[in-house]
């Protein structure tokens, strides 16, 4: 599995054993050891009860739930979401003051030419203070839907989360806007403990400039608050999240020549204290 270089994701299922776990542990081991071009983290093993008798439909059915919930956290919201959690929705919900500028302020640098945008530019794109946009990206940075490069936070640059989140805000406002909510959406909000109450959407959109654990701690409301903070920021920016044209650009920073060279002996030295 590890060796075949066109697979992003290797998943092996294997039933919980010291014998199953030892093997797997030694095989890594070997792997990392003899590869350079180790990916290692490209395998996602999945264990089930040792005891599992596969002859059993009751058992057959409740691995398979368990292989299912499994597969759904680890794979879905932590490879191809980004690592996206029920605590980033809630903290980018919990936002009080000017509403709707977070979300437009990460569809703005997520749809960027340029890789990192400078505070007064953003401001000055936006219609708001420098002051006003700061705060946002701290937050933004906090919910791990942005990245930093440098210290402060006036550079930065949108994280796969960051895109993933943009993505899901799109399908949640389609689809109910619809009102035909698929499984899938479902299925995603559950996993980020978020439930949908349609009366919970008036009372969000009046309190958005207000936050508190009524507001941002009840699945109903956060999926009301959310609705309500997308709703504003079109209205209020123009942003579009039927498509979301993100601009994902190649890490290609430059340390320069002394710079690279300082990274080298780091890289050298640190090796004495690697397992």
């Amino acid at each position: 599995m590890l060796l075949d270089a066109e697979a992003d994701i290797c998943a092996y299922v294997a039933r919980d054993t010291i014998k199953a776990r030892r093997l797997l542990s030694e095989a890594l081991h070997d792997f990392r050891s003899g590869s350079d071009m180790a990916r290692s983290h490209r395998l996602r093993v999945f264990w089930i009860p040792e005891d599992f008798d596969a002859d059993d439909e009751s058992q057959r059915d409740l691995v398979a739930d368990l292989l299912t919930e499994q597969v759904s956290r680890d794979i879905l919201m932590n490879v191809v979401f980004g690592n996206l959690t029920a605590d980033d929705v809630r903290f980018f919900v919990r936002t009080s003051g000017l509403a709707g500028l977070h979300l437009a302020l990460l569809f703005v640098i997520s749809t960027a030419a340029e890789e990192f945008s400078r505070i007064r530019d953003l401001a000055e794109r936006l219609g708001v203070s420098q002051g006003a946009v700061r705060e946002r990206l701290i937050r933004l940075l906090g919910c791990g839907f942005l990245r930093q490069f440098g210290g402060g936070a006036t550079l930065a640059g949108a994280t796969l989360k960051g895109r993933v989140f943009l993505d899901f805000c799109g399908v949640l406002r389609r689809e109910i806007g619809a009102g035909d909510m698929s499984a899938e959406l479902l299925h995603v909000m559950r996993l980020l403990d978020m439930r949908y109450a349609p009366s919970a959407l008036g009372h969000a959109k009046e309190s958005l400039h207000l936050a508190g654990p009524l507001l941002t701690e009840v699945p109903e409301m956060v999926t009301g608050r959310l609705l309500s903070t997308i709703e504003v920021a079109e209205e209020r920016w123009g942003i579009d999240l039927h498509e979301v044209p993100h601009v994902i650009h190649e890490d290609d920073r430059n340390w320069g020549a002394v710079g690279d060279a300082y990274i080298r002996r780091l890289r050298e030295e640190s090796r004495h204290y690697s397992p």
